[in-house]
């Protein structure tokens, strides 16, 4: 006598993978979406880390702009006792590196204390000296829960706080 499956038994085995399937995949997209978000949130406070870095490296402040409405973040330096040329100061705001969020990802509640050098965006600055205007923002997904990141006003240290 042979030994296998016949055609109703497979059937049978995958409309049940099948039900399992539809069962485990919105956790699934819901998993994938949370890992981005924290993603998102690790590489912006990597750049506002760097731009702290580089702000102490270098001896210029440097400003990270904020776009809630376009969800960018734009980095920009200002050296404090010289004077930029017009040549260079349109060639940085020309092609300023930036970082765009995901649609689905929107920059809330953004508080900032008011920078040293005025600029018509919201920014958070970092000065030679290491420190900071401070402030913090929130990173939101189209899930429940978010990030804050906090740049402290003194240290200029960043960090990143799970919220919700």
């Amino acid at each position: 006598m042979k030994r296998g499956f016949i055609l109703l038994e497979l059937i049978l085995v995958i409309i049940i993978l099948s039900l399992a399937l539809m069962l485990v995949s919105p956790s699934l997209s819901r998993f994938s979406k949370t890992a981005e978000l924290r993603s998102m949130a690790q590489k912006t406070a990597a750049i506002l880390r760097h731009s702290r870095s580089e702000a102490i490296h270098k001896g210029k402040v440097y400003q990270v702009i904020l776009h809630p409405e376009s969800r960018e973040i734009r980095v920009l330096w200002v050296e404090p006792d010289k004077q930029r040329s017009e040549e260079d100061r349109a060639k940085q705001e020309a092609s300023p590196p930036f970082f765009t969020l995901p649609d689905w990802i929107s920059m809330e509640e953004v508080e900032l204390k008011p920078p040293q050098y005025p600029t018509e965006f919201q920014a958070i600055e970092f000065y030679p000296n290491g420190g900071s205007n401070g402030g913090s923002f929130l990173l939101r997904g189209d899930i429940e829960q978010g990030y804050r990141i906090k740049v402290h006003l003194i240290t200029g240290m960043v960090e990143i706080e799970k919220t919700g």
